[in-house]
């Protein structure tokens, strides 16, 4: 039988449509419940345009259980099929099952916005369209305004000020007169749970004024701090470093509060950056490789992400600092070593 399939597909390759046809059709006769025979006998009547009389034969191939490889292509030859003649409920509910099957498959999104928009769905459709476009695109300039394309992305109907007016005043921040290492305690108490997925924040301060406290307890609180922040911004549990103009969408809306402006935190990192490898091997460790990572796992270079920052900062943190460290990436110890050189309790 599977040889026999076999040639009918090599017929197909080579494009004896009918005879490849005819033989799928044969083999159907001997095992009308095989999924897969279903599914070659829809794909073959597809190609020669005879869309209507594919569809039974899709919708059996899925009834009876594909594999995910021939399901993925079932679901969008079927759903695109119902589309174009007119069956768009047919087309959405199908696509939304594809969906619910393959989360990762985005293509799947964009054919089910098409289906949206043929029902008069505009808004839900423009929504889905543009998640995919911000999650797959690699256009750098696309990418640097990712946070603004999102969020207005799925405010489609609202003004500029109802969207300003959704956020803000939605955190306040009152700044204590706790120690750096007791804000530093208190904040990242959990961190020994959820690791760098941890979204605890520690109260706001400027702790990057403190990399080179006189104090070791205060500097190495404030170092823990900073690769925290990068270890959650990495995990994309929060963003901590928020560039200037993006803040009206990140759902913090608060101007006249201080924020953590990276440029900051990466001017005294490189300026103490000695001192600190010698210090604070571990967290130094994590730093340059969150910083590294960020980077590159984000498709944007920072000057473009933050373009309120002199360029020749980012230029003198790679040269300086990340490109010569860059062997660290494979010298990452043990979390728990990061925990222990940082001062924070393990929890078991």
């Amino acid at each position: 039988m599977e040889n026999d399939l076999s040639c009918a597909l090599e017929l197909r390759r080579k494009g004896r449509l009918i005879e490849s046809n005819q033989v799928i059709m044969e083999l159907l006769q001997l095992d009308s419940h095989n999924a897969s025979l279903h599914y070659q006998r829809a794909v073959g009547l597809d190609i020669l345009g005879q869309e209507i009389e594919s569809i039974p034969y899709y919708v059996k191939a899925i009834e009876l259980g594909l594999p995910n490889d021939e399901l993925e292509y079932a679901f969008v030859g079927l759903g695109t099929i119902y589309r174009s003649h007119g069956r768009f409920l047919e087309s959405k509910a199908l696509f939304e099952l594809s969906i619910s099957i393959f989360p990762g498959k985005e293509q799947m999104k964009v054919f089910y916005a098409m289906a949206l928009y043929n029902l008069g769905e505009y808004r839900k459709a423009m929504e889905y369209l543009i998640d995919v476009l911000s999650w797959t695109t690699t256009n750098k300039d696309i990418l640097k305004h990712y946070r603004a394309i999102t969020y207005l992305g799925h405010r489609l109907d609202s003004s500029s000020d109802e969207i300003v007016q959704l956020t803000k005043g939605s955190k306040k921040i009152n700044q204590s007169e706790k120690s750096i290492v007791e804000k530093v305690s208190d904040g990242l108490k959990n961190v020994s749970i959820g690791g760098f997925h941890t979204c605890e924040a520690s109260e706001y301060d400027d702790y990057y004024l403190y990399f080179n406290d006189p104090d070791f307890e205060t500097r190495k609180s404030a170092l823990a701090e900073f690769t925290v922040m990068l270890g959650n911004w990495h995990s994309k549990c929060s963003f901590p470093f928020t560039p200037q103009h993006e803040r009206k969408y990140d759902g913090y809306f608060a101007p006249y509060e201080p924020s953590h402006e990276l440029n900051n935190y990466v001017e005294a990192f490189v300026l103490h950056h000695e001192q600190i490898k010698q210090d604070f091997p571990i967290m130094f460790r994590y730093i340059v490789r969150f910083l590294l990572k960020i980077e590159e796992e984000y498709q944007i270079p920072y000057e473009l992400k933050f373009p309120e920052v002199n360029g020749r900062l980012f230029s003198t943190l790679r040269k300086d600092v990340l490109i010569p460290n860059r062997y660290l990436l494979n010298k990452i110890k043990d979390f728990n070593m990061f925990l222990k050189e940082a001062g924070i309790p393990e929890i078991y």
